[in-house]
């Protein structure tokens, strides 16, 4: 090719007249329509990509900013089809367990007794970082409701039943809530947002420790014989939105799209915080050393934070069996904790501060052919 296209130069370059000159277009054109019919064949010949489905299942809370960052890439690289199955953080974990999908999440990270279920390494990346809000439908009180951890655990535990209870005035500093039953309303299934309300609740109301018999947090709702269990964050929000009197923990994706009040729960600085995307961000920013080990970020110090924020981590199996799958899976996560973050927002979730990015990234630059290579 070098020696063809070197040929044609010195043709080009040769002074002629007249008919000659003619003669040289003519081989000006013949040249180039070679060139150009070479470079048609060899683009022919390079392979082509094809399509490919992703198909994960997992957490719920994550749903709304999963279902619109997917379809931005979707966009943007139309032969990726992904499909993603908001089923639960413990349908995530049993179906990378039993690798039936090509990636879970889970907003509670595998701990090494499910790891040891998996069938190889599983590599667990922050992708999120969302909040638990806890929204209420009290008919006449819009704003301004104020709860501490000993108030929402007597709410919980069922010494509270009444939103006109002295306890709860004296917190929120609203003497005139209505004379109405409160409904708690909490998960019936596990969840990552059951295990930071209890998380919040274990630290901040000694009786609710005495109440539960533990200090360790559980995904499971530890009292279920007071108020209403429902499914998922989509089965406590409809509740809460059809229910008078009823207050449940929500991620707060789903409560800023139900257009829910929410109270403003105490934080460690001892500052009632409500959640929005900045009391989120802040609370993002304590996690200077996070891994899948050291992953709470429940009622951290700091100015503007709030108290029920967390992180949501993607699972993927370190070795891919299918090379070309796991090409995929890499380059739809570096693209959903970069470029996707800007979705994140709109949606009631805050971006990644800056070294989870990096987390993150370092993480997926971790995954492997079948043989153990890296992946190309």
């Amino acid at each position: 090719m070098l020696r063809r296209a070197t040929a044609v130069a010195l043709i080009v370059i040769v002074p002629l007249t007249g008919g000659g000159a003619a003669v040289a277009q003519a081989h000006r054109t013949a040249a180039a329509h070679q060139l150009q019919g070479q470079a048609q064949l060899q683009a022919k010949k390079k392979p082509q990509p094809k399509a490919i489905t992703l198909d994960g299942a997992g957490a719920n809370s994550i749903d709304p900013f999963f279902e619109s960052v997917f379809y931005a890439y979707h966009q943007a690289n139309p032969k990726v089809t992904i499909n993603y199955d908001p089923a639960g953080s413990s349908v995530g974990v049993t179906d990378v367990q039993e690798n039936t999908v090509d990636f879970g999440d889970s907003e509670i990270p595998m701990a090494a007794k499910d790891l040891a279920k998996a069938k190889g390494t599983v590599l667990q990346v922050p992708v999120d970082l969302g909040g638990v809000a806890i929204s209420y439908n009290i008919p006449g009180v819009a704003t301004g409701l104020k709860l501490d951890g000993p108030t929402l655990a007597a709410i919980y535990d069922g010494a509270i039943n009444n939103w006109d209870d002295p306890a709860i005035a004296a917190v929120t500093g609203d003497s005139k809530l209505p004379n109405l039953k409160i409904v708690p309303v909490h998960r019936a299934d596990t969840s990552g947002p059951g295990w930071d309300l209890d998380d919040y609740l274990i630290e901040t109301a000694p009786k609710w420790v005495a109440s539960i018999g533990t200090s360790k947090p559980s995904k499971a709702w530890p009292i279920t014989f007071i108020g209403v269990g429902e499914q998922l964050n989509s089965g406590v929000a409809t509740y809460i939105s059809q229910t008078p009197g009823a207050i449940g923990y929500v991620e707060y994706g789903y409560a800023l799209k139900a257009n829910f009040t929410n109270a403003a729960v105490l934080n460690s600085e001892g500052i009632y915080q409500a959640p929005s995307q900045a009391t989120i961000a802040q609370a993002g920013k304590t996690a200077t050393k996070l891994s899948a080990t050291n992953f709470s970020i429940i009622n951290q110090p700091g100015y503007g934070v709030y108290p029920l924020a967390n992180f949501s981590w993607t699972l993927l199996y370190q070795k891919q069996a299918n090379t070309a799958k796991g090409e995929a899976l890499q380059a739809l996560f570096n693209y959903v904790v970069t470029t996707g973050q800007s979705e994140a927002a709109q949606l009631g979730y805050a971006p990644l501060p800056a070294n989870v990015v990096v987390l993150a990234q370092s993480t997926l630059k971790q995954l492997e052919t079948s043989s153990g290579k890296p992946l190309p």
